[in-house]
């Protein structure tokens, strides 16, 4: 099936992970991120969509989040507007953003999204119930690194898509320093450093995003056949692969 397919700078931000607090009232946590947060992010000149995603690791039964902020353009993310915000957080902002101090953080540019079309142009802004994040070592060769756009759109994609009709869409993320670091000093981030700034590990990983139509708890779900079969060819190209699926809590657009 032929893919609609973009190639474009826009930009994402993706965390995930814990929440560092145990002793946190979540329902108080959930109610800041959905109803204050996430449309305090989408008043700001730039901001497209921005969605939150819950899941629950089976080994501990810890509770983990992603959210994902989409942006016109990368630039949006070292933006005046963006910055002041930044520097003037609610007092709820103040007490929660600490708490994301254990997640990760990462800045990238959107390379490739590919997505059904049916939709045209407007299914880059689809939003599946279910969202599987894969993170992955990019390859240190810069010819497989550009190949790797291509791959997702030329063989990925229409060989996943044409088996499985859940799939609306997957995006390629590659990570930016510059737009990581953007804000690094400022109020709002004063108490948090996020995990890979802690532990001193390697920021630099790049992601696939998944997308699908699909319930994370049905019985008839594909994400986990999906999932695997992109991270068994990915391994021709990168290291250190994760994976995570996410269900859906709430997605606001502009």
């Amino acid at each position: 099936m032929p893919a609609a397919t973009f190639s474009r700078e826009r930009g994402m931000m993706v965390i995930w992970g814990e929440v560092q607090d145990k002793s946190i009232n979540q329902e108080d946590l959930n109610e800041w991120w959905t109803y204050e947060h996430l449309p305090e992010r989408l008043a700001i000149p730039g901001f497209r969509r921005a969605r939150r995603y819950y899941a629950v690791a089976d080994e501990d039964a810890k509770s983990q989040y992603l959210v994902c902020y989409e942006v016109s353009s990368l630039d949006i993310f070292t933006s005046p507007a963006y910055m002041a915000a930044l520097n003037n957080p609610t007092p709820a902002t103040q007490t929660y953003m600490p708490l994301m101090a254990s997640m990760n953080r990462l800045v990238c540019r959107v390379v490739q999204s590919c997505s059904r079309p049916e939709f045209g142009e407007c299914s880059a802004s689809g939003t599946g119930a279910t969202l599987v994040l894969i993170t992955f070592q990019p390859p240190t060769s810069q010819d497989l690194r550009d190949e790797l756009g291509g791959w997702i759109a030329e063989s990925i994609w229409p060989s996943l898509s044409s088996q499985h009709q859940s799939l609306l869409a997957i995006h390629l993320l590659r990570y930016d320093s510059y737009a990581s670091q953007a804000g690094s000093s400022t109020k709002s981030y004063e108490k948090v450093s996020f995990q890979s700034a802690a532990t001193g590990a390697s920021p630099e990983r790049w992601v696939i995003l998944v997308e699908l139509a699909e319930p994370i708890a049905a019985p008839f779900a594909k994400h986990r056949v999906v999932t695997h079969s992109i991270v068994h060819k990915l391994k021709r190209f990168a290291g250190e692969i994760e994976s995570q699926a996410f269900g859906l809590i709430c997605a606001l657009s502009e």
